[in-house]
């Protein structure tokens, strides 16, 4: 008895040890619940909801599960919470990168798009599961149950009624994991208003509705053939353009189009920018797709057929157009939007409208050119992961292989286009630009949690046949002098309706119809995220630390 005696200080000190341990394993596993609150999901914008209503609203949702589920349904269910949370807060801290931004618009991104942005992770995301799983079920183990009660009941009741009181009804969407749980609704088919209101970045609902008349307008007399052509590119920057003092390597443009260096994108995502380009919203919209009509409503408006030929899917913008095609990007722009655009061309009709919506230099570059006729010998095998200041040479050379085979399908482009008969007016601009380590933030690619000046600067591309031109030669003058001032995307549609001579309702003040008027001065704005925007100078600025 004795014996067992002198074991009893012993069993009770290995039960408080285990005790505590138990209590540490559930405090690690809230704060890694938390984690992703305070970090990724923590908004700073004045705009938004205050960040600590989001860090109210995540404590209550973490704390009500953890008191009023069992404790076996509280680890199945908060493990792969806490799996998607650690990518979250990672792709934040180290590529500054919104997953669930990005994952709301899976329905457009090719499954190649997919396994490259995701393989440089696949062991780190396979080995966070495992080891998340055995903290987990330590905890599952270990942890002492937190045991619910009529009082732990009524208090998680008033804290969450007052709550829903005082904090705006967007933090139920915004605060995380409900920004997630949002995410998810949104996929549904049949959640309308999930998908259109409460969830603006959601790709699952045309909120353009019936649109907004632009007010079309012409003042005879017209052409008898005319087509006006918008080529918008992907990921294509500036200065890898043989025009804008870039790689001489790099194909040179048609010699009768004209080059402007300096335009600023109205954001640095496709989902963003695209609908933006080719709308009259402004930069900082709280809806990722404007509810107004886009551009094309104008043509259509006027007896114009509208073509949209994309290889990106339809959800992007939600076009208006009557002929409308989509394809996978799994070969050149050549190969896939060029026999469109001659079917198109071949038809009998007087008045088109045509978009073409190109892959152009979007990741992985590789699969972007022909290594038979690309100017730059690069390696591909070697450019499986992510680049580094070692490698990064080599990307860029691969990029600009990229660049090459897009200015070889504008070129081929425009081949097309002049043999058409009638007035032929083409602009052609990327969605955005690209981030390849070019300052000491280390940034690659696009679509960051913040624009930089390397994804936001692109150029335009303007070219019109000889019979447009020598229609509107002092328009054309006015278009060559303007090419050399800075321009923004919310340039672009106000001048190639003016190219067809359309008037049309225009709310902006700052955008310019570069045929008629010289550049002002002006502040040229750049969305950040939903609802909020940066400067030109700003994103210069923040380069140069």
């Amino acid at each position: 008895m004795l014996k067992h005696a002198d074991q009893i200080p012993i069993l009770i000190a290995g039960r408080r040890l285990g005790q505590r341990f138990g209590s540490y394993l559930l405090v690690l596993w809230i704060l890694l619940l938390l984690f992703p609150a305070v970090t990724a999901f923590a908004s700073l914008n004045d705009w938004d909801v205050d960040q600590r209503f989001l860090f109210l609203a995540t404590a209550w949702v973490l704390g009500s599960a953890l008191l009023l589920l069992p404790p076996t349904l509280f680890y199945a269910l908060s493990c792969p919470l806490a799996w998607v949370g650690v990518a979250c807060a990672m792709a934040h801290t180290n590529r500054q990168i919104d997953l669930l931004e990005l994952a709301a618009q899976w329905r457009y991104y090719s499954a190649a798009e997919v396994r490259a942005a995701l393989g440089p992770y696949a062991m780190p995301m396979v080995a966070a599961a495992v080891l998340l799983a055995i903290l987990a079920w330590a905890c599952w183990r270990f942890a002492p149950r937190c045991s619910f009660g009529v009082r732990s009941g009524f208090a998680c009741a008033c804290v969450g009624l007052v709550l829903a009181a005082v904090a705006p009804g967007a933090v139920w969407t915004r605060a995380w994991p409900l920004n997630a749980l949002a995410l998810f609704a949104s996929s549904v088919p049949g959640t309308e208003l999930i998908s259109a209101d409460w969830f603006p970045n959601s790709s699952t609902r045309n909120p353009r509705g019936e649109g907004r008349s632009w007010g079309a307008k012409r003042s005879p007399p017209v052409p008898d053939i005319e087509t006006y052509v918008l080529v918008i590119g992907e990921s294509l920057r500036s200065d890898y353009l043989h025009e804008c003092h870039g790689s001489r390597q790099v194909e040179p443009l048609n010699a009768e189009a004209v080059a402007a260096c300096d335009v600023t994108a109205g954001s640095d995502a496709t989902h963003t920018s695209v609908p933006l380009l080719v709308s009259r919203e402004r930069p900082g919209s709280r809806f990722r797709v404007p509810r107004d009509s886009s551009f094309v409503r104008a043509f259509a408006e006027l007896g114009f057929e509208t073509y949209w030929f994309s290889l990106h899917g339809p959800t992007l913008v939600w076009s208006e157009a009557s002929h409308q095609s989509y394809l996978d990007p799994n070969e050149l722009d050549r190969r896939l939007l060029l026999p469109l655009l001659k079917s198109t061309m071949s038809n009998a009709v007087p008045r088109r409208l045509i978009v073409l919506h190109a892959y152009n230099a979007h990741a992985p570059y590789c699969g972007r050119f022909e290594p038979r006729s690309a100017p730059n010998p690069v390696d591909c095998a070697g450019l499986n992961m992510l680049p580094t200041p070692s490698t990064v040479e080599r990307w860029r050379a691969a990029y600009a292989n990229a660049v090459d085979e897009s200015v070889r399908f504008l070129n081929a482009v425009i081949d097309e286009l002049s043999r058409s008969e009638g007035q032929v007016f083409l602009i052609y601009s990327p969605d955005h630009a690209e981030n390849l380590l070019d300052d000491s933030r280390a940034l690659y690619e696009h679509a960051l949690r913040h624009p930089s000046r390397w994804d936001i600067q692109v150029p335009a591309i303007f070219w019109a046949n000889s019979t447009w031109r020598m229609a509107h030669p002092e328009r054309w003058s006015m278009l060559k002098s303007n090419a050399t001032a800075p321009l923004m995307h919310a340039d672009l549609v106000p001048t190639m309706l003016g190219a067809a001579g359309i008037a049309y309702e225009e709310p902006r003040r700052d955008v310019v119809n570069l045929l008629v008027q010289p550049v002002p001065a002006r502040r040229r704005l750049v969305q950040k995220s939903l609802g909020a925007v940066t400067d030109w100078p700003t994103l210069l600025g923040e380069a140069e630390h």
